[in-house]
């Protein structure tokens, strides 16, 4: 463990306690150090004449003044702590960077900055910069740990910088919707719910849904797995085109099931088809936004939930469609209780070759149109936000945390899905096989021929 950061004695005393998945993902960065498997990143162009000194004054106030941004994660005795205000003054607050013209330079190097691994005891969790680029739009850049941002947190924080951004510009004066009451108010909601009669119900669900795993369910891979995990991936795009995702809809529509239930499905059958298990476990994530006043506050609000594939020979799509949606609605009900508790329930031993219970992962994200920023989820996607036009610079993120991800982005009636794979386990060339099979899949689907 790495040497705590000498602090003044009102930053030492007390802290915040973690959420268990804060926990959980602290232990994952003590494992893995150097990994930048849990950083969540994004990058807007600017398409606007930047004032740097103002964008510098935007970004300190909003990570100087919310708990979440501006902590340290300290051990206090066996506990470890987040420390609001500690971080602040322990780095810069906007890293300047002239890069060259043309998105494949300044990719390779925002994708650099967003890779650098955090040290979360002694710097913020969060990083920012921007990028200069002589005749395209300037970048911004942040990159943040997990543990104090999901997705969604992502998009909060662009919002807060430009909403910071225009007011000071404008000479008036920005309120922040959120300065970390709203995570500290989850916090407490989750071990209270820990405590609770649900609490016990949501056990006996997930020990009944994950007894008896089998040994060897697992993905055919094409390099022997290496004695200990490693956090290292890449991913392979396609595209869901807008018929596509059109007929998806409305086939899922016609089954009375969602297009997440449907999409998920077609995923089940390609592991299936790939490895020949009839077992399979496969996550996904729920997210614990489900309070009013955790709609607009920034952090870790997300669990990750189990999902027991079974196809037997014989089951048509529409029987795996049909299951999928009952059991998916069920573990819907118990989507709190968190998810590193689990292996507990049903005394699996740690086994460091691999990612934890959980190995592939179904994700499907997106906004609707009334989502401020919603439009940048898709490639050239440009939008205005408090009078400033931005688009979306697409950097990679989350590579190497499993061994299969097929992540969703969808925005209104178009999608794009990234299928990330962990290097050390996986080719290039069987990425790219299982992607163009997804899609067969799906279109067979659609067409009744499954």
């Amino acid at each position: 463990m790495r040497s705590q950061t000498t602090l003044p004695a009102a930053a030492r005393a007390g802290g915040h306690r973690l959420t268990i998945g804060q926990e959980a993902l602290w232990f994952l960065q003590q494992l893995a150090p150097e990994s930048s498997a849990y950083n969540v990143s994004g990058a807007l162009n600017l398409h606007f004449p930047v004032d740097v000194d103002v964008l510098t004054s935007a970004v300190q106030r909003t990570v100087s003044r919310h708990s979440m941004l501006n902590c340290l994660f300290q051990l206090t005795g066996q506990e470890v702590r987040r420390r609001p205000g500690a971080a602040i003054g322990a780095g810069p607050v906007l890293g300047l960077h002239d890069v060259a013209d043309g998105d494949r330079e300044a990719g390779e190097f925002a994708a650099m900055l967003a890779r650098q691994p955090f040290r979360l005891d002694r710097e913020p969790p969060i990083r920012v910069a921007l990028l200069r680029r002589k005749n395209d739009p300037d970048i911004l850049l942040i990159a943040a740990h997990h543990i104090v941002a999901d997705n969604v947190s992502q998009v909060l924080v662009f919002r807060e910088i430009l909403d910071e951004y225009a007011a000071l510009s404008a000479g008036t004066t920005h309120t922040p919707e959120d300065t970390g009451g709203g995570f500290d108010e989850f916090e407490r909601r989750q071990r209270k719910f820990l405590a609770s009669p649900r609490a016990a119900a949501a056990r006996d669900h997930w020990r009944a849904e994950l007894a008896g795993l089998p040994d060897g369910g697992e993905l055919p891979t094409d390099r022997p797995r290496p004695p200990a995990y490693r956090f290292t991936g890449a991913e392979v795009d396609f595209t869901l085109s807008p018929d596509m995702l059109a007929d998806a809809a409305q086939a899922a529509a016609a089954e009375r099931s969602s297009l997440f239930v449907y999409l998920h499905s077609v995923f089940q059958l390609l592991l299936h088809r790939f490895s020949g298990q009839t077992d399979l476990l496969v996550g996904y994530p729920a997210t614990m936004r489900v309070n009013r006043s955790f709609q607009n506050a920034i952090g870790y609000f997300v669990n990750l939930l189990p999902y027991r594939v079974r196809i037997e020979r014989g089951d048509s799509f529409g029987t795996v469609l049909r299951r999928t949606a009952e059991k998916t609605w069920r573990g819907g009900l118990h989507r709190e209780y968190p998810h590193p508790l689990m292996p507990r329930l049903i005394e699996a031993r740690p086994d460091p070759s691999r990612a934890g219970l959980i190995e592939t992962m179904f994700v499907m994200t997106g906004g609707g149109a009334g989502d401020p920023l919603s439009a940048l989820v898709l490639p050239g996607g440009r939008d205005t936000y408090a009078g400033l036009t931005v688009s979306e610079f697409y950097l990679p993120q989350q590579q190497g945390q499993f061994d299969l991800t097929l992540q969703v982005l969808r925005h209104e009636s178009a999608a794009r899905a990234h299928l990330k794979y962990n290097t050390s386990l996986f080719t290039a060339d069987t990425a790219r096989g299982l992607s163009g099979e997804y899609l067969d899949l799906l279109r067979s689907a659609i067409r009744g021929r499954l």
